[in-house]
């Protein structure tokens, strides 16, 4: 039964994946911002690189949760803390300044597939401790 769980969610971890690495190579701040790949590389841009190792360790989370549907709720669980960080980031937008900017509509996409993200492992993980 365990095994069906994972097989189900592995099917929906994939495409968050891919929507994951896709929303980062927009801009998720107006104007001078950029993508968060430009944001990490300027001086000064310490978040930006944090919001990279977060986000490629979700990718990496989700990667192998597709293709290794897990048993376990080690990976979901991680797969939820590292959402949830990034969905932290979103909202604060640390290095922004003191007045920062709103989120551009790939920002607002962001925060949403954050969320979603983190809804979805937090099910998996609870659904998959009680079978």
């Amino acid at each position: 039964m365990r095994e069906q769980l994972a097989a189900g969610y592995a099917r929906l971890y994939a495409p968050l994946a891919v929507v994951s690495v896709v929303i980062s190579f927009q801009p998720l701040l107006p104007g001078r911002y950029g993508t968060l790949w430009e944001m990490a590389g300027r001086p000064g841009g310490d978040p930006a690189i944090l919001g990279v190792l977060l986000m490629g360790g979700l990718v990496v989370l989700l990667a192998y949760a597709s293709f290794r549907p897990v048993t376990t709720a080690g990976v979901p669980v991680g797969i939820a803390v590292l959402a949830a960080l990034i969905f932290v980031m979103l909202l604060t937008k640390p290095g922004a300044g003191s007045s920062p900017p709103s989120l551009t509509p790939f920002g607002d996409a962001a925060v949403a597939i954050a969320v979603c993200t983190f809804t979805l492992a937090v099910s998996h993980a609870v659904l998959g401790r009680r079978r």
